[in-house]
């Protein structure tokens, strides 16, 4: 229980950044549905591992394109808090360090920002030379 405790004071601090309550509750169920998802299969994984009822489906969907959540004051919100929840982060040449996981997956959309053209390495004909 701590664990949550502790999760939703760190979350809590992203409230700003959603221009209404509600919406903020729903950001809120989709990173902790993220959080504990044992598959990835999209919002279903997210209504299947919080146990939600499937009528709860579009509301989340929607959540995902909503403009009521301001991406800019999010990103900035979002770097404060990680920077205050780890007191001690790693700098290499007073640079902060930030490590991702690297893994590379196509994807299709249209509403994808933040992805980037990566180069595929493989011997096999049939992958493309580049995914999304």
């Amino acid at each position: 229980m701590q664990l949550w405790i502790h999760w939703w004071t760190l979350i809590w601090k992203l409230r700003p950044a959603c221009s209404r309550l509600q919406t903020f509750l729903w950001f809120a169920t989709a990173v902790c549905g993220l959080s504990i998802r044992s598959d990835q299969l999209g919002v279903t994984s997210i209504i299947r591992a919080l146990g939600l009822n499937e009528r709860c489906y579009d509301n989340l969907l929607d959540a995902f394109h909503s403009s009521a959540i301001s991406l800019e004051r999010m990103t900035a919100l979002w770097v404060q808090t990680v920077l205050s929840a780890f007191k001690d982060p790693v700098l290499v040449n007073g640079r902060l360090v930030l490590l991702g996981d690297g893994i590379k997956i196509p994807k299709r959309g249209r509403k994808m920002p933040g992805v980037k053209l990566l180069h595929q390495q493989s011997d096999s004909n049939t992958k493309p030379d580049y995914i999304m």
